[in-house]
């Protein structure tokens, strides 16, 4: 007889993990329990040698497809005579938590049962199981169990909980489990009586009312998983242009959600790994190719060349479309530009009023998470915005450290916590510059301290004084009475770098970003770093040439300015520069402005890879200025798609310059680049050609720099 304790670290709550190791004890003639506990699921196990050894191989064999180890931890107990059994055992609170389930896309199983009309879950918009639905969304405390979400508020009948208690059922230990008799309800708000009979069950008559508004062009506001969506057809010009001036977003692209991944493919080039990804539990917008074809509207991403697509992911999502809403739906936030998105019925009804008809349901969203967004390159998913399916997610440190909470910064909000062992970062929380997300800036971070329970030792924010996450950490370290660590912007994201990739050897760092507070006042966003971070070394060794800021901020987004300034930077006089066209787009006192800023003293420095791209952009007459963040390099971008890629491969990079200035720093000094890019102006060579090129160039640059730095020091 052998006995064992197991624990086990990792995605290991609300994926079906303890139904899954119960069934494996019993099919290994294994007795003892499993349990959730606050850092992951803890397991007792006795039985034959032989037996025990098989449970172990088929634990790591034979895992849920949603479940993770982090890390697996076996010591040998001393049996207990008196076990008849394998039971899951109630969960424990726990000093420490493990990862925080994601919410997940509901599965196959589930679709085919809501699409069964003898089924008693049939066009049900919360069916779920142990493989899918809503997790991080409803959870309120931890660990993760019924009683700990907001489904708590509903009481199981009779027949929900005969299949929670099965151990043989799919939704055995199912938390969200629930069906039309005792779980929430979707709604329409106005209300509204059929004139005639659906010939539907009653709870899905809300969805297919909601259905037909898209259909008929109106926009309609969708509660979802972990907020509201704000939909309609995606070839309706008139919803579009409705959608654009209340959310005061003149020509950045809105997201798509299609019907299924054959509608996917006819409209956009997709890999098998978008595929893949496309239909995860995670279930991810990705940023794809687009097909020319007529049934997606222009005015959806005016001249880009990608496009956001995802898939159904929600129950509801299938319904609408089941309904014969339109094929393809823009699924825009449910907000108002900067603000979060709305999570309550009451919020939406306050504040989503573009909205013709609002279909909400009473199932509370405790947690706000946003849509995932990614691209794929080099056969890899890269995440642009970290939510729904992705966060809440844990790091490890190289070694144990102190307990810090991290502000983030003011663009693409978010904050971390750290417990002295992982990093947990929070999910996308928007932009600080509204007091909205402020409030759920500070709803976010007194959740993960108490769900981690961590009381800090350090205050981490950005170096920028006048930051809002600034402010908000300055309140912090006042509140919980301890010191304010202020980290250079490009050094927390050469660090999260080191972090994401788990890798703690000494590394080159290479950050391009468009702005960021430098360690010497100066605006960075073009550099090069040497990191040991078993030693917290961050050293800054070279960086984009340094360049005039014209107007300061403003220069982001009137990038003809910037332009302006990259071309005297690069011809040393005005009168050098050739007769482009963009010269006709500035006044004679534009340009005289920011030729006397050469002249200030002390005029705002940068050296933005950014704002390089912005001034490109504008030298090319592609974009004179962002109406967005970064338009104008998506728009040099999409240029640069028109040319097959083996092409852009066999260019010949423009020329540039690296030279160590006095402090041994290596400097990119790309200035004999713009002149040839000018020169190719006025030989009318195609902008789609020279975008090309010059993304090639900043592509060999980089690398011949960072060769340079592997040489030097031997990275």
């Amino acid at each position: 007889m052998k006995a064992l304790r197991i624990k086990i670290y990792g995605v290991v709550q609300g994926v079906g993990f303890r139904p899954f190791v119960k069934r494996l004890a019993n099919q290994c003639n294994i007795l003892g329990s499993v349990r959730n506990e606050g850092f992951g699921v803890s397991i007792f196990i006795q039985g034959e040698t032989d037996n025990v050894d098989n449970f172990i191989q088929y634990l790591h064999q034979k895992k849920p497809p949603s479940a993770y180890y982090e890390k697996i931890e076996l010591e040998p107990a001393k049996t207990i005579p008196q076990l008849s059994d394998f039971v899951i055992a109630s969960s424990k609170v726990s000093e420490k938590i493990g990862l925080m389930p994601t919410d997940m896309t509901v599965c196959d199983e589930c679709l085919e049962e809501m699409n069964n009309p003898h089924n008693r879950r049939y066009l049900y918009p919360f069916i779920n199981c142990t493989n899918c639905g809503p997790r991080f969304s409803i959870i309120e405390e931890l660990p993760y169990d019924r009683p700990t979400t907001t489904m708590k508020r509903f009481q199981m009948c009779p027949r929900c909980e005969s299949e929670y208690k099965d151990e043989s059922d799919r939704r055995y230990h199912a938390q969200p489990i629930a069906c039309p008799e005792c779980g929430p309800q979707y709604f329409l708000h106005p209300e509204i009586e059929p004139s005639v009979k659906m010939g539907i069950p009653d709870w899905a008559i809300p969805i297919k009312i909601a259905s037909d508004y898209l259909s008929d062009g109106k926009i309609v506001a969708v509660q979802g998983i972990g907020g509201f969506h704000i939909m309609c057809d995606a070839n309706c010009e008139s919803a579009i242009a409705r959608l654009r001036k209340w959310k005061c977003r003149k020509s950045k692209p809105f997201a798509i959600m299609v019907k299924d991944m054959n509608i996917a493919r006819e409209i956009a080039h997709i890999s098998a790994l978008e595929e893949e990804l496309l239909q995860s539990p995670s279930a991810p917008i990705l940023l794809l190719k687009i097909r020319e074809n007529e049934m997606i509207s222009d005015k959806v991403a005016p001249q880009l060349a990608h496009l956001g697509v995802f898939l159904p992911y929600a129950p509801v999502h299938h319904l609408l479309f089941k309904f014969d809403a339109p094929q393809i739906l823009i699924a825009t936030s449910g907000n108002r530009r900067d603000e979060p998105i709305a999570m309550t019925p009451e919020d939406a009804m306050s504040r989503l009023d573009v909205a013709d008809s609002i279909l909400w349901h009473n199932r509370p969203i405790h947690n706000r998470v946003d849509d995932s967004v990614g691209f794929v390159a080099n056969k890899k998913l890269f995440l642009v915005r970290s939510a729904r399916g992705y966060t809440p997610a844990r790091f490890s440190l190289p070694q144990d450290g102190k307990k810090v909470i991290s502000a983030g910064a003011d663009m693409k909000g978010g904050i971390s916590v750290c417990d002295g062992n992982f990093i947990y970062p929070s999910q996308y929380l928007g932009e600080l510059s509204e007091p909205m997300t402020q409030k759920f800036w500070e709803e976010t971070v007194d959740k993960f301290t108490r769900w981690l329970k961590v009381e800090p030792d350090i205050i981490a924010c950005d170096l920028h004084p006048d930051y809002h996450s600034t402010r908000l950490a300055e309140n912090l370290s006042s509140k919980w009475n301890v010191p304010l660590v202020r980290i250079q912007h490009h050094k927390a994201h050469c660090w999260a770098t080191v972090l994401e990739h788990q890798n703690f050897e000494p590394a080159l760092g290479v950050v391009y970003d468009g702005t960021g507070y430098g360690d010497d006042g100066k605006i960075w966003g073009g550099e090069f770093f040497y990191v040991e971070p078993r030693t917290a070394k961050c050293q800054r060794i070279g960086h984009l040439d340094e360049i005039i800021l014209p107007g300061g901020d403003s220069a982001a987004i009137n990038v003809i300015r910037m332009a302006y300034a990259y071309l005297i930077h690069s011809y040393q006089s005005a009168d050098n520069i050739p007769n482009i066209p963009l010269l006709k787009e500035l006044s004679s006192l534009e340009r005289q402005g920011i030729e006397r800023i050469y002249s200030v003293w002390n005029p705002p420095i940068t050296t933005s890879m950014g704002r390089l791209f912005d001034a490109v952009s504008a030298i090319l007459s592609i974009a004179y200025k962002n109406e967005f963040e970064a338009q104008a390099p998506m728009l040099l971008e999409a240029k640069a798609h028109e040319i097959p890629i083996q092409e852009i491969i066999s260019m010949k990079p423009y020329s540039f310059r690296i030279f160590e200035d006095d402090e041994s720093k290596q400097i990119l000094d790309i200035r004999p680049m713009i002149r040839q890019i000018c020169d190719e102006i006025v030989s009318d060579i195609p902008v789609e050609k020279i975008s090309a090129r010059f993304h090639r160039t900043i592509s060999i640059a980089t690398i011949k720099i960072i060769d340079i730095f592997s040489n030097k020091l031997n990275t």
